[in-house]
């Protein structure tokens, strides 16, 4: 759901008009201005990141228009339909892409060429390098036994942004519980926990056993994850190279089964500084959209929370995106630190730690994820204001140790 709000003039439509519409990821520098209007999320594509996108509907319908930003109407380019596509072309340099609808719609949208060869990739299929050639089994590579069988699971959004629509299901390893494996992804949470966080997946070996298979990787907060191979049944694909924050996914249409061996977790290194400063607890949030005609469902987690005078209650963002944090007891709760958060070190404790260095009231913002043992000094970077200790959607709680954190008055 997509809000335009009266920011300037000449708004042709009234003070605030809403719809639902595809929200472009911000690494594809998506536009929110038209007509003096600002709207958010950011519905309008450039034409250097449209042309040759296909735009394919799951469920519903949505119109696809195209136009300058200022220009008084955008022309209609077509409507499509469920188990329809739409591939873009021939837009002008300085126009823009839309794709909106009275009612909400389940989509994908695929660059083109250059995808991996599935016509329905799973939800964080990425770009393969130009060779696509499926990885080399290690040396001495243990045979295949009978294998684990993958789980069908299913992504439900329970958050924002949703990228892939309501829900969409597909076939994927599912890791042990050990304190590493998460299942938030985007404003989805899944049904399992198909993502294994790089400190206990780097030296994992995967095998196929039956049925093929493809590996991802990347932070669980980044629009799309990157491919790392394709496993064939018979291949063992050695994990290695996963930067700090990213996390592994093994993922197929279709169901297969697999062989997995991890190493054990590896240890941090030593801080220079061990001490981790004051320890806080998180309490339970749920983040409420309880402006006028506000309908979006609660998204729910853990915050560290600040005295009401230094933090703010709310996001300051616009229509379906704005959200007031209460706890759960309904008291109102005050994550929302201000300017004073430069220089707060943050040490992850116990469970999964997600900074937040952002402007306020903005669609855009950092994530950094720490795992226990892991620290982040925020560091905000103009026109950033403020920032949020918090965690995954869903998350049951976690500590975090704090230095130079201390609250500051703010502006009302």
């Amino acid at each position: 759901m997509t809000t335009w709000s009266c920011t300037d003039s000449p708004c042709p439509w009234g003070d605030s008009v809403s719809n639902h519409a595809i929200a472009w990821p911000a690494s594809a520098g998506p536009i929110g201005v038209r007509l003096g209007y600002t709207a958010t999320p950011s519905p309008y594509l450039p034409a250097a990141a449209a042309n040759g996108v296909t735009i394919s509907i799951e469920f519903g319908s949505a119109n696809v228009f195209a136009g300058e930003p200022l220009g008084s109407s955008h022309h209609y380019l077509a409507t499509v339909s469920p188990g329809q596509s739409y591939e873009v072309s021939g837009l002008d340099a300085d126009e823009v892409l839309s794709v909106q609808s009275d009612d909400s719609f389940g989509y994908r949208v695929t660059p083109t060429p250059g995808d991996p060869p599935d016509d329905d990739p799973p939800p964080d299929a990425g770009t393969p390098p130009d060779s696509g050639t499926p990885p080399d089994p290690p040396p001495d590579a243990p045979p295949p036994g009978d294998g684990h069988a993958s789980a069908l699971v299913t992504w439900t959004c329970t958050g924002s942004p949703c990228p892939w629509g309501s829900s969409l299901s597909g076939h994927a390893m599912v890791w042990p519980d050990g304190g590493y494996a998460i299942r938030a992804r985007l404003g989805y949470t899944v049904s399992a926990d198909v993502y294994l966080r790089a400190a206990a997946a780097n030296g994992a070996d995967i095998t196929i056993v039956s049925g093929t298979a493809s590996a991802y990787a990347g932070p669980p907060g980044g629009s799309s994850h990157r491919w790392l191979g394709t496993i064939e049944a018979g291949n063992t694909f050695h994990v290695s190279g996963l930067a700090e924050g990213e996390v592994l996914s093994v993922q197929a249409d279709d169901a297969f089964t697999y062989e997995a061996t991890l190493p054990p977790p590896a240890e941090d290194d030593p801080d220079d500084d061990p001490d981790p400063g004051e320890i806080v607890h998180s309490v339970s949030a749920f983040w409420r959209c309880n402006t006028p005609g506000c309908v979006s469902s609660d998204w729910t987690g853990a915050v560290v929370a600040w005295p009401s005078w230094a933090a703010y209650q709310t996001n300051a963002r616009a229509g379906e995106m704005s959200r007031s944090v209460f706890g759960a007891d309904g008291a109102p709760l005050h994550p929302y630190m201000g300017a004073w958060a430069e220089g707060c070190k943050v040490t992850a404790v116990s469970g999964i730690v997600l900074v937040i260095e952002w402007q306020r009231g903005t669609d855009s913002w950092r994530e950094t994820w720490l795992e226990p043992g892991q620290s982040h000094v925020i560091h905000l970077s103009s026109p950033e204001d403020g920032a949020m200790i918090e965690s995954h959607e869903g998350s049951t709680g976690f500590s975090a140790g704090l230095k130079n954190c201390t609250p500051q008055p703010i502006q009302p």
